[in-house]
Order: structure tokens, then sequence, then C-alpha cells
């Protein structure tokens, strides 16, 4: 925080009849707080949860008030000798630790005389050691309305901001005072560090490799160096500030955000160096192991992700996650019930976790075990009754069991918990459909496409809902469905079935040349359906092309026999 005042420009204020709120260049005052806080959070939160001025020493930042108050006593011929001996009170109230007391001091100074810049700066800078952060960035825009080039009050402001996760206004604040003062380091650090947490990453790295003896040291300024450099794909750069992070005296949580930080960019290889770099030091061992699991399992080297797993295990650092992650290194291999065991284990630790019921159900699911994974979404949405994500998950596993009343209340409940969800009204409308309940469904339809009109899938839908509705011969019905679907493939050409239904019909009202068209373009974009490899020999049929239609019939029952043996599996499994 920038601090009342620096000696050189109490000179200069001297001089100029201004009593600015100067800055203290200490390496302090950009330590970002002690390591244990900063290398738990990122810097912008580590700075909020912290400020910078708590980290200064009291005799530092007293110090430096002090030649501030003796400027402004200095300067202040004339003004209320009130104020000048509340601002002293208060000043000194805070040299002895009592901020309280200092902040009822300068308030009162600050009343006496309510526009002078270095009460109201002064005051802002108590008010932020006391982390009353909006408060104080009050004074110090009130400070400003008075003094608006004073590049040290605004770089207070938006040291402010930044802390309070305003980012936006931060930057604005630090460019002026870097455009008043273009060689200002301090600056350069700081809006580097404000760039990179808005994802303006190329001068976020810029700015901040300007300013090497700033960063380095500063642990949350050399990650977010590194961020800046991986994101602009300067990985070789990345790892060398990284590196730097070993020369700090005690750099086992500095290393441990660093290692996390190239997993997060996918250098899997120097996550898993630094987090063997502090493997002997590191007090929780737990957490270490299973970090090192992660990024072995990330980097695809299952098996020996799997060992670091058992190896925690072995030695009594179980946990869920650790369980969590065992359970998907066994799936990743095949190993089923390996994998359940796992997961089960998961859920024993820590019954109220969530995802350990939905990673179990995708578990079930790739192995077609539909009923057992029905018992374990129905426990997460117990768990989580809020879940939107465990709704839908729930939905989707009784349509496959063809549990349609329960799929109707259940998207429901998913399009209660998240009505602005296109996903979750097209859900909807299909249980609906499914369940017969068709002016329902429509009603549904209509009204999602009223609020989501560019949705493709919302018009592919209903008309594919209509056309199979319409099948008495309805012929307004029909022509709603075809403008449907065509409105769908306008919005999106890439909906396969969109193009089969379209096709599909006009085979069905014998206009095989039409039909070819919509059904050469579902095939290409799904080559893998029976349903349209059999629609396009019919349309070649159709047409005298018998060497097509063989080779598409060929196609159809390759696939359609495929589709078949899912099926029965899916039915042997569904009854286990």
């Amino acid at each position: 925080m920038l601090l009342p005042a620096r000696r050189s420009e109490v000179a200069h204020s001297a001089s100029s009849g201004a009593r600015p709120i100067a800055r203290v260049t200490d390496s302090s005052a950009f330590g970002l707080c002690s390591e244990d806080s900063e290398l738990r959070v990122g810097a912008r939160q580590q700075l909020r949860c912290a400020p910078r001025w708590s980290c200064l020493p009291v005799a530092c930042v007293l110090g430096v008030c002090a030649l501030g108050l003796s400027a402004g006593v200095a300067l202040a011929a004339g003004e209320s000798a009130k104020a000048q001996l509340h601002a002293e009170k208060g000043l000194r109230a805070a040299e002895s630790g009592d901020l309280e007391s200092a902040e009822a001091e300068l308030r009162q100074a600050v009343g006496l005389s309510p526009v002078d810049p270095f009460y109201l700066g002064s005051l802002g800078v108590i008010l932020g050691r006391r982390q009353k952060l909006d408060e104080s960035n009050v004074f110090f825009q009130r400070a400003l309305q008075n003094n608006p080039d004073e590049s040290s009050l605004r770089y207070n402001l938006a040291s402010n901001q930044f802390q309070l996760g305003q980012s936006r206004l931060a930057r604005e604040n630090l460019e002026r005072v870097l455009k008043a003062r273009p060689g200002d380091k301090a600056t350069a650090l700081l809006l580097g560090m404000v760039l990179e947490d808005l994802k303006v990453y190329s001068e976020a790295a810029r700015l901040l490799s300007s300013v090497p003896e700033l960063v380095s040291g500063r642990p949350a300024s050399v990650i977010a160096l590194t961020r800046a450099y991986y994101h602009t794909n300067q990985r070789e750069q990345a790892r060398q500030s990284l590196r730097s992070l070993l020369d700090l005296p005690a750099p086992i949580e500095a290393v441990f955000l660093g290692a996390k930080t190239a997993a997060e960019a996918g250098d899997f290889e120097t996550a898993e160096r630094l987090f063997q770099y502090i493997g002997k030091t590191y007090p929780d061992k737990g957490k270490l192991g299973y970090n090192l699991a992660l990024v072995q399992f990330q980097a695809k080297r299952i098996p020996d992700s799997q060992a670091t797993l058992l190896e925690l295990v072995r030695t009594g650092h179980q946990s869920s996650e650790v369980f969590n992650l065992l359970a998907w290194c066994y799936h990743r291999q095949n190993y089923f019930e390996e994998a359940v065991a796992a997961m089960d284990q998961a859920i024993a630790l820590d019954a109220s976790r969530e995802s350990n019921y939905f990673d179990l159900c995708t578990i079930l699911i790739a192995h077609q075990r539909f009923l057992v994974a029905y018992e374990a979404v129905k426990k997460a949405v117990e768990v989580a009754p809020n879940s939107f994500h465990g709704y839908r998950l729930k939905s989707w596993i009784e349509a496959k069991l063809n549990y349609r009343g329960a799929a109707v209340a259940t998207w429901s409940r998913a399009v209660e918990l998240n009505p602005s969800s296109p996903e979750a009204i097209l859900g909807l409308g299909r249980a609906q459909w499914i369940d017969g309940r068709s002016k329902e469904a429509a009603a549904t339809f209509e009204k999602a496409i009223g609020l989501f009109p560019r949705d493709a899938r919302l018009h592919q839908e209903y008309g594919r809902m209509l056309l199979s509705n319409g099948e008495s011969g309805d012929s307004s019905t029909e022509s709603r469905a075809i403008l449907l679907l065509k409105t769908a493939i306008a919005l999106d050409g890439l909906l396969a079935d969109s193009y089969y239904e379209l096709g599909n019909l006009a085979l069905n009202k014998d206009n095989p040349r039409e039909a070819l068209g919509y059904i050469e373009t579902a095939a290409k974009l799904e080559p893998d359906s029976s349903k349209v490899h059999y629609a396009l020999a019919r349309a070649y049929r159709r047409l005298g092309r018998n060497d097509e239609y063989a080779r598409e019939i060929r196609a159809f029952q390759t696939l359609k026999a495929q589709e078949d043996k899912i099926e029965r599996d899916y039915a042997l499994h569904s009854e286990i």
C-alpha cells in the first residue's frame, strides 16, 4: 500500500506547496503477505485476505507516516490546528498499534478539514490496514477529487480495487499512473498482476518481466508471470520463472503452488518434478501425494498414478479424494469391480460429497449398469437436492430405463432449478413427448422456442415430434414440422437428424431425388447410424442405382448388428 510519505517526495512537496500521499518502495511493500497466505490463494485473493500494508513492519509504516505528518504540518499553515492535532494523535496511535484510535483521530481530522488530501489519504491507509477496503476507497476517491493528478493516491486506490476483485477499475487507474510516471517499476509490477488476472497475458508478461528485481523473491508475482508465460506459449520462460522459486529462503509452499500452476498449463513433466523436489520436506504428505498422483493421471501415466495412490493408502493417508482418483485409475484400465469398490470407499469416507456419486454413476453407465447407477444418482440428488447436474443425470438414466413418468418429473425439477437452460426445457419436452403427453410437450416446445428462438435443437426436436404425431395425414402439422426442421438446419447445419427426417419424409412421399440430397448429408454428418444408411439404400433403390443400394444395405446390416449387440448387452447388464 502507498503510505504517507517518501522522504524525497516530502522534500519535493515542501517546495511545491502540495502534500502528496506518497509511495513506499521498500521491498516489503511488494511481498504480498506472509508466504503461507500468499501460496494458498491467487495474487488478487491473497491481497484481499491480507492487504499489503498489513505486511509492513509497524516501525516502517509509522516512520514513513511520521515523515508525511511532518511535511503535512509544515505545509498546513493557516489550516485548522485541531485537525493537525488529531492527525498527529492518529498517526502516533497507529505507531503504537492502536488502529482503532488512529482511525477515530483521523476521522476527526477529516471532519475538520474535509478536502485535505493528506488527511483523507492517511485515513484511507488506516482503513486499509483495518481491511475496510470499500470505505478506504471512499476516502482515496475524495482525496483524488481535489488532487486528481496525484499518482500515489490513485495507485493506492487501484491496489484496493485489485484486492476487492475490481480488476478492470484497477487497470484504468494503474494505466493512468503509469502514463504519468512511465518508468515507475512498482506500478508496472501491480499492473502486470492485474492484467494477468484479467487474462491479458501478453501485456502482463511484458510488464512483469520488465521488473525482475521486484518479481523475484515474491511468489505471487512469480506465479503471475509464470501463468502469463504459459498462456503466451513461452513454456521455457515459464519453467525458468518456476525455477526461481527454488532460490527462496523457504520455498516449500511456493514450489507447491508453482507445481500446480504448471499442471494447470498442461506442463505435467515440470509439475511432477517440482512436487518431487519438495517430497521429503512438504508437511502434508497426503496433499502432496494426491496432487502428484493427479498430475500422473493427467499425463496419462495411469499405472504410476495408481501406484502413488496405493502408497498413500498403505501409509495411512486415506481420503475421499484419494479413493475417487484411484477409482478412475482402475476404470481407465477397465478394472470394473475395483473401480466400483474404490468409489464406494470414497463415498464411505465422505458421504456428503456429491461428485463421488456422479463419478460412480459415470463408471456404472460406461459398463451399462443402469439400475445400479440409478440408485447412485438418487442418492446424489438426496445429498444435493439443488443440483441441476444431478437431476439432469437422473433423467438421462430414467430415459435409458424407460421410466417415462419419472423422467418427466425429474426434468421438471431440473427446469425449476435452472429455468434459463435450453437443455433442461428440451429434456422436459422430449420426456413429455415420449410419455405420450403430446399437448404438454407442444406447449413446452412453443414456450422454449419463444425464449430461445435461435436454439436449433429445440426446432429440430419439436419438428420431429410433430412429424411423429402427424403421421395420420394432418397437412398443417406436417407443414409446421417441415418449417421447424428447415429452420433447425438454417441455424445449425450440422444436425444430422434434421436432414434425416426431411429425407425420410420425402421418401415416404415418393420423391427420392429430393430425399437423396438430405440423406446423403445426414450420412456424412452421422456415418455410424444404421437408420441413415437404410434410408440411403431406399433412396438409391428407388433411383435404380443398384451398386450404391447394395453398398448401403451392407453398411446398414453391419451397423445394425453392432447396435443390436449393444442393446442385448444393455438388457443383460440391466438384469444384474
